[in-house]
């Protein structure tokens, strides 16, 4: 990938969408640990937990995730099949997702059992409801500070708990983030249309936005349906409301054909 450019994915199946949701819910729960940030870190757990056991609105998402390994082994596998001169190099790559897709499982228990039992997500859990009969909405954010700072092993021990599904999740990420090449493109007044033939089966579409379209906080929403997707880029300035960008932008596409 491009130094210049910042990789922003947009899934287009359930697969993906679990995949793509639980990966960023897995980093925002890592920066809030390094930044020692603890509503952050709550928040984030709080996801994590939803997202794992399947609660607030949510299915268990690591049924879809595991199917995920599963498809892009079988991807691996045809490729090999078709390429013969890279059957080594697809064999170890199909053996490191089956590794990791089992390191997901094993770590599945300790985590949730954790996460079903932390009074601390307990608590923040209560403080988010309309009803909050113990009064933590209260409570929480004038304690939070201090008990952080002595209670940094609850954030060090969930992680550790999590680490095997945060290496397993960024080792598919940059697996699917380097599968296809980059296609350079322009978006005619800040917009681009984008259309799949009915043999693609693109699950992943990946916007590379260049730095400097970053820095002036332009950035792409995605609207459509998975056979046409819409692109708009926007710009997004604190205190103003967002603008349509009527430029021309050039920006790079990579679509994934696992889905």
């Amino acid at each position: 990938m491009s130094n210049d450019l910042v990789p922003i994915a947009f899934p287009l199946t359930p697969r993906m969408q679990a995949f793509i949701e639980f990966r960023d819910a897995l980093r925002v729960l890592g920066q809030a640990m390094h930044n020692q940030s603890p509503y952050a870190w709550l928040a984030a757990e709080k996801e994590v937990a939803d997202m794992l056991l399947g609660e607030g609105n949510k299915k268990p998402i690591i049924p879809n995730i595991l199917s995920l390994y599963h498809v892009m082994g079988k991807h691996f596998k045809a490729l090999a099949e078709k390429h013969p001169d890279f059957k080594d190099n697809l064999g170890k790559a199909v053996s490191g997702l089956e590794e990791h897709a089992d390191n997901i499982r094993q770590a599945m228990p300790e985590a949730t059992s954790f996460l079903q039992t932390d009074a601390w997500l307990t608590a923040y859990t209560e403080l988010m409801r309309k009803q909050d009969p113990l009064g933590h909405k209260y409570v929480l954010p004038q304690t939070i500070h201090l008990l952080w700072q002595g209670e940094d092993q609850h954030a060090t021990t969930l992680y550790s708990l999590l680490e095997p599904m945060i290496q397993a999740i960024e080792h598919l990420n940059q697996m699917l983030h380097a599968h296809v090449p980059w296609e350079n493109r322009i978006a005619k007044h800040g917009a681009d249309q984008i259309t799949f033939a009915a043999q693609d089966d693109i699950g992943l579409l990946i916007i590379g936005l260049p730095k400097s379209l970053m820095h002036q906080s332009i950035l792409p929403s995605c609207s459509g349906f998975r056979s046409i997707v819409r692109l708009r880029f926007t710009q997004w300035k604190a205190g103003e409301v967002s603008i349509d960008v009527d430029d021309d932008l050039p920006y790079a596409l990579m679509m994934v054909p696992i889905s």
